[in-house]
């Protein structure tokens, strides 16, 4: 099964924010993370909703997120925010040429993880590129969740986090010129990360016994409009 998301284009200003009404984002089309493939049918299923629209000069990301364990340890740049509350968004900018792809994993508070890479980067000794801080600074990433770190409480229930990818962030990151326009495919996948196993859910299913996020096979489509 693989499924299609139209990235919609877009004129006006994009807030970073997690509101909808009066916003651009509000004509923007939502998907929803919701392939439970390791769900054991006893745990629940988190809801967790995503918009993307870009302009000229980025890529934008809403997520609205369902939690009631908001957690987040890590503060440093391309650490394991995948352990903390969290989603991700893996795009292949070439498909057909390479099985090469960004991942972009930011936590609940903000800080993230931006690498270039193929799966089995390690086995065949390509290296994996990740994002140097003087770049990453140029992304920017707003959430609802204060402070550079969170433990739970008994009051949560849920979060949204917004970012700006520059294009020329991407670029810089893959080596490549990455300017998509209307008709530009992308492949990719988004994820929930940070909960067990039989929690964790995805956008475009993934037919692996264990979760593997970095399974190129089962991205999705990505489509420019």
């Amino acid at each position: 099964m693989t499924k299609t998301y139209s990235i919609t284009r877009v004129t006006e200003e994009v807030p970073l924010t997690g509101e909808h009404t009066d916003t651009v984002w509000a004509d923007v089309p939502a998907l929803a993370l919701e392939e439970f493939t390791w769900h054991d049918g006893d745990e629940p299923k988190p809801a967790t909703t995503a918009r993307l629209c870009y302009d000229e000069a980025a890529l934008y990301a809403q997520f609205q997120v369902d939690d009631t364990e908001i957690t987040a340890s890590v503060t440093e740049l391309n650490g394991p925010t995948f352990e903390d509350s969290s989603v991700e968004l893996f795009a292949d900018p070439t498909p057909g040429e390479d099985s090469r792809y960004f991942n972009f994993e930011p936590n609940c508070c903000g800080q993230f993880k931006l690498a270039w890479q193929e799966t089995d980067w390690e086995e065949r000794g390509i290296g994996r590129e990740l994002i140097m801080p003087d770049v990453a600074e140029q992304v920017d990433v707003r959430t609802s969740v204060s402070g550079s770190t969170k433990a739970s409480a008994p009051d949560d229930e849920s979060w949204w986090l917004a970012a700006r990818i520059p294009f020329a962030v991407l670029s810089d990151v893959t080596g490549l010129e990455i300017a998509p326009e209307s008709g530009t495919e992308w492949r990719g996948n988004l994820y929930r990360s940070g909960l067990p196993d039989t929690q964790k859910s995805t956008w475009n299913p993934i037919a692996e016994p264990e979760p593997d996020y970095h399974s190129p096979s089962y991205f999705g489509r990505l489509a420019f409009e």
